[in-house]
């Protein structure tokens, strides 16, 4: 604290404010701040602008909190100078001001600017904070923007010549204060970063700060996962020279970044991944590009490094570093780059990365400290200084041109801006001249300036460097601030305000140019990193289709420059300025250490002493009149009279200041200087104090007086109350004891009538008990007198008992003896009636059953005769219905011919009187019904009201129907629609148990506004059953469960639960209703003037369709109309002739009439030939001629120019979609040499339905004579054709005979096939003549033109325009035209806003809750929109938006119909995938639907994110079955970016809440999978699923010569170049001599594997083929196709691909053997010049090799595996002799055979050839002659041991010259004829040659260095351009793709032989 105050106390050397000086120089100034920093006093003030002086150490204390403390609330002045003033001032002007303020800080690179504004930016948080602390608010904000220092300073500044620590970028700081004072939030601008710094630095320089603290300060794991070693590797840090600085803490730095970017809220992932950025913008800094055909990548291993990094594929990144593509007429065509362009472009890449990179950072910083709507700001601006080195390149010209606009601004603030003012308001004023810097601006950005001129070069394809320094010359020599070396060099000077600057322009277009190519745009927006892709995101390409777009200019680095610069002169404009000038004191950045002479420059160019003379003699504060009043009103005597401010404003300033010296008086403004203001205010602020502490004294008393007050006034109320308190006890006592006595006599008197009563009730007592005893005692005595009496009377009654039982006894015995015997005689009778009933019920029966069978007969016949009388009275009736429907008919068809007979007579008579009636008419209700009257809107776009409609139909009625017509189509409704949705729900009420189905109702449900009121019906006037107040429920939940898709509605008394049809109805009703729960009254009153929605919409009409709409007379409807389409007739009726009139008007703009056009609204017109194609394919098709205009909405059809007859219009939306033109003539006909018959004279093809005109081959009888061409015609169906007359003139050089032609009826079968040759058509001498091919030529060539005119005119492009309904074809004459149309239109689609769906919009908010962190956010959304989720009904639309038109027709074969439609179907399968018992099946089905049709994958990818969402039971085999297909879908296709972070979170998410389960296992394996997913062309095999399904890899057999193979792990994104890599260094092959790659093979047949490709992909390619290969009927085309040898299985095949050194390879070597068996290989396959004796030497060698010693009995039992079969098909032309002697002769031993027949007869042979054994057969004889010639061979090699059979036949193969070369056979298009037609092309390490076939020297050679380009132009032709040859080759061949693949592969290995870069 003493320090400070020390500090602060400490004496002023020199004067604290310049402005007082009293000698006005220069050298006063020097001196003045030369003492000042000599004793540790950098800041001086002139005026309120101040200056300091970077002293190049800490200064103790300076800096401390207590000096910021003592600064608070200071003016300037009050303390010595101190940048904390200048912050305090800003601080508090705010208030003072009500404006934003701004701080300027400028001066040179190294006068510590950037330390300034961290000095403002800490007191200006520490005034925050003081101030959170006074209210309690959170100060995390000031953190968050004082931590952002150390980020922008390693990613935006450098280490220059005169700075360590330089800011290369511009950055506006602004800080947003609430009205307390408190920071609650802020902005950072960037400006005019310096990209050109990542890629090249000066001498001494260093890059961005960042690159290095990432080398040296990042742990070893992170550089390890980065592939970063020592600095010194790094061509963008080291080619300076300067890598490592003592004054700068590498490590430190990125350590400050790391705790930055938390503190900014950056995730792991976010550092990693921008970590991984900076770590491939140094790797492709290291790539090196050389030429070879073009620019190839020197490194590989670099640019794979690279692109990892970036999650780019390293050949598609190649591609887009060495090769720009352009769009012509809708193909891309590559051309290759040279070296230059390719560094271009590799510079150009880096820096757009570094640049999106730190344009990311300041986003999230300022995501991190976004404000609200504050109070007002505080801005700092920290730019680059001025510059000027030894050599000044572009970053010092833009860097000087941006500080010439910010000495402008000053210069405007300081001297212009001020100084007019002064004159303006009268004021007594003597100019100040200052140097005025707007001349240099002028020569820098006038028209025609240096900007100007260098951005004109620049988008010059030939300009230099040069050229530009030439053209500034030339236009600005004579220009004063502009400097012409005297010697020519490739400089030029500039006389910038600080000095004079020469710039050297080499490198200036290279920079200036934007190299940002589309291809490197598209490259990276394939990244799979998102963060990569959010870089490039809002990056637009630049190429556009469309002509106009492709002429766009593209921005140049000095035009974006000029653009941002401009932004921040906008923004300072819009502050209050306060100006910091930083000085630097010497140029070695030691401390202690002034130099004069670098600081006086600074003082001059600066205009210091100008700014010192106008802040001395100025006046810098002004002060309007009445403001100035207000301000200072506390200072003004009461004794002022004067009501004017003026008068006031002298009379107060008098009263300070009598000379007005320190003060004057303008027109309107006071004009003050700085220490006058603060003299007032100081006065002021002690009046203001004066004034407050007697308003506090008068406060104060009167609170102590009202405090009194109501203490008395207490103290009495308190007094009251214990009065009353002590009067009421008294009262309560006394009345307590007079109670307690009245109860004491109570009591006594009822104790003594208790005793009385207690004596009378024991005398009763007494009484009774007396009673009671004699009682008992007579009672006794009865009972023992009654007792004697019993036992006598018992003792009698026994003796007579037991003489009755006996007498009962002797009677029962008789009784029983008799009931025996009659019991026996019963029994008997009884036998003998059941004996007699049974026989009488058998007859019984027998007559029963007769009259069942006859009464059933009758009911029988009975029952046939009245279902016969049915059936006569049905067909009776139907006969009858069928007649009045005929009737009825024809009736409608005569009243439509006769409305439209009544057309044109009646409709404009009408039309006429209903306008006249409407313009004259004034009828008026006095109380109309608003329902039944119709409006439109002023363009008739909208109408809408009541009509009576009558469809047609069998229910012919008229019904009352609310009509609008909108957006060009015509909708009826039962009622107006006033509610928001209506429809048919399932509810059930009264509590939430659950009830029987039988308690629920169905019930129509309608919304309006917030009522829910349900019906019985949705009929007029059904009664309403409820209403429901949406707005006073208590929640809406969704509470679907299984099946059921069901929601409650809680209100407080009761619970609804409704239940909807399906999810999607649902779902529809739960958005709605918590729409309107949650809508505010401006929410709702937009929700219900919404229009009419047609899904609620009885029927809907196209406008398009009606062919005509006409006014009718009807007797029972007056005002009636008719609306005419093609297949019905609707009759409507208006209420009043107004409606009609309105409604005809509104549908009569639309309808098919005449409409008029703007120009404007006009896009193109034309003639084209059109073509419905429906959904659905329809025989009989025509092809119409129609005018069509193009509009900005729709594409309108016409049938004549005159626009008189619509025919319809093809509405225009973004889902729409064009095809690119078509060069193909009528589908059905196929021209020469076969012709279209013609009709008539018209040069047209036939028209109609294709079955109704055919081509037909017949002929005529030998007497008919044919002097032209016959029409063949079939009319009808089921008519017999007949020939045409037709006259074909023929040129008199024409071999065709003229005589007449006639007219002869022809017939076919059904089976016949018709079709019509030229060649069989034609006749000579009245006899039928077949021409050749030779005499069709010479009648084509009699024509001057091209082709005949009969077919000059049949060909036509051909463009498809897909719309909602139909898709349209439509044919044109010229593919310029239909290229103009193709663009014209699809410019049109594109210009429509994009469709979304709900489920994209939610999407978009799931992105920026996760975003966001708000996880609450994230469950709200899935719990309101069960969209999202899993639900068990069917999909009645996609989820997203997907193309219109029909399926392509390569896809139809397989049943595809619509994307709408096959999305739909792939949802339903997915609902019932568990119950699949094979799951194979289905799921390959899905991707193969997915493979054939794209559009398609993104929509299946959501389908299962929805339906794996929000699972109950996360295991259950529905939810893993579509989490298998999902880790498929993960596996085979890579989703759109959008789908693709949905997915991803989808995953993560499912992870977080359902771990350690199964489900957790695929979503883990499917995240995986995303990351590593490569694009396919055929979809998994069965084993692959397998494997996905089991989480694991898959096993793939890899085979390799003499029947070898071996297993290999492989995944679904596993490349060729992988398994190569693998198998090499198994195999122990790392240091061959040659290259290896995978082959496709299958037999003989094999094709070389890209090193890209995906293996899985190549296994599931062979699984399908190898199914079809099983399949005989198809064997033959695979096999025509090059797909397949004989049906022999496809493997993939290892083995040699580039012969880069044939004669170093050991004969003991794995290599050897390998090299052994291509050579044989390339024998076999007679890829090899040799003779015929050398070939049989050749197999013999071979049959030694493989069997040993020939044995007797020995034969070859297949000869093409030791000899190439195909030479003994055709004979070779020449023999040549280069390894044994040759000898000529005349008979071999193959003379004889059919090798001796005619070459014709072989090719006729071959041509009727149906199958390989017949050709065996032709050649058997020559087969054996050649295997008994081996075998001869064979034995002369006895003894032969294998090695030495192989070294023979490789030393023989080795003696070619070319051994290793690839020979192809083409057909060579040559036309100076230097060669044969069939050659073949060489192709090796070091050249292409081309030779006769069997020839082994070449006729040509061309080495790879002098092959400029090649490649395949078109399929099947392959081209190479060479150096120095006028023409260039071309070449027929199946296996283009072959030969530029080893050439490419030729060719890098050079690059990589040339740069000794191991492979």
């Amino acid at each position: 604290m003493a320090e400070t105050v020390k500090i602060l106390q400490a004496p002023q050397a020199g004067l604290s404010d310049m402005a007082k000086l009293q000698d006005l120089n220069v050298e006063s100034i020097l001196e003045n701040i030369r003492q000042r920093f000599e004793a540790d006093q950098i800041y001086t003030y002139i005026g309120s602008i101040l200056a300091a002086v970077n002293p190049y150490k800490t200064i103790p204390n300076l800096y401390d909190f207590e000096v910021m403390e003592a600064y608070d609330k200071r003016h300037i002045g009050d303390l010595p100078p101190h940048i904390y003033a200048i912050a305090n001032d800003a601080y508090y002007s705010m208030w003072k001001q009500t404006a934003n303020q701004c701080v300027l800080i400028s001066g040179e690179s190294g006068a510590g600017k950037t330390e300034s504004t961290k000095f403002i930016l800490n007191y200006l948080s520490k005034m925050s904070q003081a101030s959170a602390v006074e209210t309690g608010n959170d100060v995390s904000v000031e953190k968050c923007i004082l931590q952002s220092s150390p980020i922008l300073e390693a990613f935006g500044n450098a280490k220059t010549v005169y700075n360590n620590n330089s800011s290369r970028f511009g950055k506006f700081i602004q800080l947003a204060f609430s009205s307390r004072g408190v920071i609650e939030g802020g902005k950072v601008q960037d400006y005019l970063l310096e990209k050109n710094r990542v890629v090249g630095q000066n001498p001494g320089e260093r890059n961005y700060h960042i690159f290095y603290a990432l080398i040296l300060g990042a742990p070893d794991e992170m550089k390890q996962k980065l592939g970063l070693g020592a600095p010194e590797k790094y061509k963008y840090i080291n080619q300076s020279g300067c890598i490592k600085d003592p004054n700068i803490n590498d490590q430190q730095i990125y350590s400050d970044v790391n705790e930055a970017l938390k503190d900014m809220k950056l995730n792991d992932e976010q550092v990693s991944d921008m970590f991984e950025l900076l770590g491939a913008i140094l790797h492709i800094g290291n790539l090196d590009f050389i030429t070879a055909g073009g620019a190839q990548v020197s490194s590989m291993s670099v640019l794979k490094q690279a692109a990892d990094l970036l999650s780019v594929d390293e050949y598609q990144l190649a591609n887009a570093l060495t090769e720009k593509t352009r769009l012509l007429r809708g193909e891309l065509i590559s051309t290759p780059l040279d070296e230059h362009q390719a560094r271009d472009s590799r510079d150009s890449l880096a820096m757009n990365l570094y640049a999106r990179c730190f344009h990311w950072i300041i986003s999230r910083i300022n995501v991190r400290i976004r404000t609200k709507p504050t109070f007002h700001s505080v801005g700092v601006l920290d730019i680059f200084g001025f510059e000027n080195f030894e050599v000044n390149r572009f970053e010092q010209f833009n860097i000087n041109f941006a500080n010439e606009k910010l000495q402008e601004y000053f210069n405007k603030h300081i001297f212009s801006l001020e100084q007019h003012e002064y004159n303006a308001e009268g004021l007594d004023w003597v100019d100040i001249d200052w140097q005025d810097n707007g001349e240099c601006l002028d020569l820098i950005v006038r028209k025609l300036g240096l900007l100007s001129l260098i951005d004109e070069e620049s988008r010059f394809p030939k300009g230099t460097d040069g050229t530009m320094l030439d053209k500034l010359h030339s236009n600005h020599a004579k220009n004063g601030f502009y400097i012409k070396p005297r010697v020519n060099n490739s400089k030029f000077g500039i006389k910038h305000y600080a000095g004079d600057v020469f710039y050297e322009t080499t490198g200036f277009l290279e920079k200036n140019r934007d190299t940002f190519r589309d291809e490197m745009l598209t490259t990276i927006k394939e990244s799979r990193s998102d963060f990569i892709y959010d870089l490039f995101e809002d990056m637009q390409e630049s190429s556009q289709p469309n002509a106009a777009k492709k002429n766009r200019k593209k921005p140049t680095v000095s035009s974006q420059f000029q653009e941002s610069l401009h932004s921040l002169m906008s923004t300072l404009s819009a502050c209050n300025p306060y100006f910091v000038r930083c000085i630097k004191p010497n140029s070695t950045k030691a401390p202690n250490a002034f130099e004069k002479t670098l600081t006086l420059n600074q003082l001059r160019y600066s205009g210091m002493l100008e700014t010192v003379k106008i802040r001395r003699a100025g006046f810098p504060v002004r002060r309007l009149f009445d403001d100035f009043v207000r301000r200072y009103r506390p200072l003004l005597g009461k004794d002022t009279q004067s009501s004017h401010s003026q008068h006031k404003c002298i009379s107060l300033l008098s009263s300070y200041e009598s000379t007005n010296q320190k003060w004057q008086i303008g027109r309107t403004k006071v004009f003050l200087k700085e220490d006058l203001e603060i003299k007032l205010e100081r006065d002021r602020a002690e009046r203001v104090e004066t004034l407050v502490t007697k308003a506090k004294a008068c406060f104060k008393g009167y609170r102590a007086r009202k405090a009194y007050k109501a203490t008395v006034a207490k103290i009495v109320f308190v007094q009251k109350y214990c009065r009353m308190y002590r009067q009421r006890r008294r009262f309560l006592n006394l009345k307590d004891a007079t109670i307690t006595l009245q109860r004491y006599e109570r009591g006594r008197k009822a104790r003594q009538l208790f005793h009385v009563m207690m004596e009378e009730r024991r005398m009763e007592e007494e009484r009774k008990r007396e009673e009671q005893r004699r009682r008992a005692e007579e009672e006794q005595r009865e009972l023992e007198r009654l007792k004697a009496e019993a036992k006598l009377r018992e003792l009698e009654e026994l003796q007579a008992k037991l003489e009755e039982d006996a007498r009962i006894k002797a009677e029962e015995e008789a009784a029983k003896k008799k009931r025996e015997e009659e019991e026996r005689q019963r029994v008997l009778e009884k036998a003998k009636a059941i004996e007699a009933a049974k026989r009488l019920e058998e007859e019984q029966a027998k007559i029963r059953a007769e009259e069942e069978r006859l009464k059933l007969e009758n009911e029988l016949r009975i029952r046939r005769e009245e279902e016969a009388l049915r059936l006569e009275k049905e067909e009776a009736e139907r006969l009858v219905e069928e007649k009045r429907l005929e009737e009825e008919v024809r009736r409608r068809e005569e009243e439509l011919a006769y409305a439209m007979q009544q057309v044109m007579t009646h409709f404009d008579d009408s039309i006429a009187q209903f306008e006249e009636a409407d313009q004259d008419s004034e009828y008026q209700d006095d109380d109309p019904d608003e329902d039944s009257v119709s409006r439109k809107s002023d363009d008739l776009q909208y109408w809408e009201g009541y009509l009576n409609m009558k469809c047609g139909g069998m229910v012919n009625t008229w019904k009352k129907r609310y009509c609008v017509l909108r957006d060009e189509t015509l909708m009826w409704f039962r009622a107006k629609q006033e509610a928001l949705k209506s429809g048919w729900l399932m509810k059930k009420g009264g509590g939430t148990s659950t009830l029987s189905r039988r308690n629920w109702r169905k019930r129509f449900f309608v919304l309006k506004g917030i009522e829910l009121a349900y019906y019985e019906s949705d009929s007029d006037g059904a009664p309403c059953k409820g209403i429901i107040n949406i707005k006073q429920t208590k929640d809406i939940l969704d509470s679907s469960f299984g099946r059921e898709s069901s929601l409650d509605i809680i209100t407080d008394k009761r619970t609804y639960h409704i239940v909807a049809d399906n999810a999607d109805d649902l779902s529809e009703w739960f958005s709605i209703l918590m729409r309107v729960k949650n809508a505010n009254e401006y929410e709702l009153k937009q929700m219900q003037d919404e229009d009419a929605n047609p899904k609620n919409a009885i029927g809907t009409l196209d406008v398009a369709v009606i062919d005509s709409v006409v006014p009718v007379h009807l007797q029972t409807k007056p005002n009636a109309f008719a609306i005419i389409t093609a297949e019905r007739v609707f009759n409507m009726s208006a209420d009043s002739p107004e409606d009609m009139n309105g409604w005809l008007k509104a549908l009569t703009q639309y309808h098919k009439g005449q409409r008029t056009y703007s120009k404007e609204e006009i896009l193109m017109s034309g003639w084209l030939t059109k073509e419905n194609t429906g959904t659905i394919s329809r025989p009989g098709i025509t092809r119409k001629k129609r005018y069509f205009i193009l509009t900005s909405h729709s594409l309108d059809i016409y049938k004549s120019v005159d626009l008189q007859h619509k025919l319809g219009a093809i509405a225009l939306n973004r889902l729409c979609s064009v095809t690119v033109p078509d060069d193909k003539m009528f589908k059905e006909i196929d021209y020469p040499p076969e012709l279209v018959i013609m009709n008539g004279n018209r040069r047209s093809p036939p028209s109609g339905n294709p079955e109704t005109n055919r081509r037909s081959s017949f002929s005529f009888g030998r007497k008919s004579s044919i002097s032209g061409l016959a029409t063949l015609s079939r009319p009808r169906s089921n008519s017999r054709p007949y020939v045409r007359d037709y006259d074909l003139p023929l040129p008199t050089n024409s071999p065709v005979a003229s005589p007449t032609m006639r007219r002869r009826k022809l017939s076919w079968g059904k089976k016949s096939k018709i079709k019509m040759d030229l060649r069989t058509a034609m006749f000579q001498g009245g006899r039928r003549h077949t021409w050749s091919s030779k005499m069709m030529r010479n009648l084509f060539r009699c024509y001057p033109r091209s082709k005949p005119w009969w077919l000059h005119d049949l060909r036509t492009w051909k463009f498809t325009i897909h719309s909602r309904r139909y898709s349209y074809n439509l044919f044109t004459p010229s593919n310029d035209e239909a290229w103009k149309w193709t663009y014209a239109i699809q410019e049109v689609i594109d210009s429509k806003p994009p469709i979304e769906t709900p489920s994209q919009i939610l999407i978009k908010e799931l992105r920026e809750a996760s975003l966001n962190g708000y996880n609450d956010e994230i469950d709200k959304i899935y719990k309101l929109n069960p969209i999202l989720r899993n639900v068990p009904y069917m999909l009645k639309s996609p989820l997203l938006p997907l193309p219109y038109g029909q399926i392509m027709s390569s896809n139809l074969d397989k049943g595809y119909t619509t994307l709408q439609d096959e999305a739909v179907k792939i949802f339903n399968v997915l609902q019932g995938s568990e119950q699949l018992p094979d799951p194979m099946p289905v799921i390959q089905g899905i991707l193969q639907t997915c493979q054939d049709l794209k559009p398609l994958q993104d929509e299946v990818y959501c389908q299962l994110v929805k339906q794996t969402t929000w699972v109950k039971d996360a295991d259950n085999l529905n939810n893993l079955r579509n989490w298998q297909i999902l880790c498929c879908m993960c596996c085979t296709f890579i989703p759109s970016r959008s789908i693709l972070r949905y997915v991803r979170f989808h995953i993560k998410r499912q992870v977080e809440l359902s771990p350690k389960t199964q489900m957790a296992a695929y979503a883990g394996y499917a995240l995986e999978a995303l990351k590593r997913t490569r694009t396919r062309e055929f979809v998994p095999s069965r084993d692959e699923i397998i494997a996905i399904l089991g989480r694991r890899d898959m096993n793939a057999t890899v085979f390799c010569h003499g029947g070898g193979s071996c297993q290999i792990s492989i995944n679904s994104s596993t490349t060729a170049g992988q398994v190569i890599h693998t198998l090499v260094k198994g195999m122990n092959l790392d240091s061959c001599y040659n290259r290896f790659s995978l082959y496709e093979k299958s037999g003989l047949v094999e094709k070389a594997i890209d090193d890209r490709s995906v293996v899985a992909d190549i296994l599931a390619k062979f699984e399908s083929l190898n199914a079809q290969n099983d399949d005989g009927n198809k064997d033959s085309r695979f096999r025509a196709r090059g797909l397949s040898d004989r049906g022999k299985p496809w493997q993939l095949f290892f083995k040699l691909f580039c012969f880069l050194d044939t004669q170093s390879v050991k004969p003991d070597s794995i290599e050897y053997s390998f090299l052994f068996e291509q050579a044989h290989e390339e024998v076999i396959r007679g890829k090899f010049p040799a003779t015929d004796e050398q070939l049989i030497h050749l197999s013999a060698l071979r049959m030694q090799f493989d069997k040993g010693d020939y044995v007797h009995g020995d034969w070859i039992n297949d000869l093409t595996e030791v000899y190439p079969v195909d030479r003994l098909k055709v004979k070779p032309k020449e023999d040549n002799d280069f390894g044994f002697q040759q000898r000529d002769r005349k008979d071999t031993f193959i003379s004889g055979t059919l090798r001796g027949i005619g070459e014709k007869t072989l090719k006729r042979l071959q041509k009727s050839a149906s199958d390989d054994n017949i050709l065996e057969s032709v050649y058997r004889d020559d087969v054996s002659a050649t295997i008994t010639a081996i075998i001869d061979k064979w034995r002369t090699l006895k003894g032969t041991s294998a090695e030495r059979a192989q070294n023979i036949y490789m030393s023989f193969m080795r003696s070619w010259k070319y051994f290793g070369s690839r020979l192809f056979e083409v057909e060579c298009h040559d036309g100076r004829q230097a060669y044969p037609k069939s050659i073949w092309l060489s192709v090796n390490k070091s050249m292409v040659a081309v030779h006769k076939i069997n020839d082994p020297n070449p006729l040509d050679e061309f080495p790879y260095e002098k092959i400029l380009s090649f490649g395949a132009p078109i399929p099947n032709e392959y081209k190479i351009i060479v150096e120095g040859r006028r023409s260039e080759l071309t070449f027929d061949t199946t296996e283009v793709f072959e030969i530029a693949k080893l050439m490419k592969a030729y060719i890098n290995e050079i690059v990589k032989k040339r740069n000794m870069i191991p492979a």
